[in-house]
């Protein structure tokens, strides 16, 4: 698969075929077109737009953070039927995405949680106490730390920031509550405790660390969470991925 420039747009070629094309619109947004419905060749097209240094107007906005919810459950419809419930009394957003199961989660992304963590982490805690159901929240903060929260009923069982005193100094009790717990994680996700310890590394800075998006992908890796990396924008081109519009 190559993706190339081609004018304003970016195009994908396999075997000398053109099989998708996307650019940026007039009015903001991407304009994506599909020979046929495929997740990688979505994905491909839309980071080559989102990365094009000539974009007009998106360095100043572009957030760095990034973040989604995954719900412990098979159970799409349901899902589906808490984020249409639940989404506009926590904030206000235009639309939400809900994949197909996967690896026995089901991820959820936000319009505006996907940027925001303080919102991903009310989205999480809500959708958690609403089904009863084990939610991890999970992103990247500011394109510099990762940072989840493992929810069960509603309560917070676990929670790992990479610079626990990436928002400011913290009593020392405060700074090791924000190392991942293996056991509680195990006992959540099945993950194992060695692979959860070697991987939930904690510095006092992030150069210390492995990229952001890097840690990020070997975490998910250790807990089973699939499609971590995808932002909003791309997740509604995920096979049998429900979008929820709220306005």
């Amino acid at each position: 698969m190559n993706v190339r420039r081609e004018g304003d747009a970016y195009v994908v070629e396999e075997q000398g075929q053109v099989v998708g094309s996307a650019q940026w619109a007039p009015g903001g947004g991407i304009v994506l077109e599909l020979g046929e419905p495929r997740e990688g060749v979505a994905l491909a097209l839309l980071r080559a737009v989102a990365a094009d240094s000539s974009q007009p107007g998106e360095d100043a906005e572009r957030a760095s953070s990034h973040g989604s919810v995954h719900v412990q459950t098979d159970d799409q419809g349901a899902v589906v039927q808490a984020v249409t419930r639940l989404v506009p009394r926590v904030f206000r957003s235009r639309a939400t995405v809900v994949s197909a199961p996967r690896n026995g989660w089901i991820a959820v992304y936000d319009e505006v949680a996907d940027r925001a963590p303080r919102q991903l982490g009310r989205l999480g805690r809500e959708l958690s106490n609403a089904t009863g159901l084990v939610v991890f929240t999970i992103g990247v903060e500011e394109g510099a730390a990762v940072h989840y929260i493992a929810f069960e009923r509603g309560r917070t069982l676990d929670e790992y920031l990479s610079v626990p005193e990436f928002r400011g100094p913290l009593p020392p009790g405060d700074a090791v509550a924000l190392r991942a717990n293996p056991t509680v994680v195990a006992r959540l996700t099945g993950a194992r405790p060695a692979n959860v310890r070697s991987v939930a590394r904690t510095a006092a800075s992030p150069d210390e660390l492995p990229p952001a998006d890097e840690l990020l992908r070997e975490l998910a890796l250790a807990l089973g969470l699939e499609g971590t990396h995808i932002r909003f924008e791309e997740a509604r081109y995920l096979p049998d991925a429900v979008v929820v519009e709220h306005e």
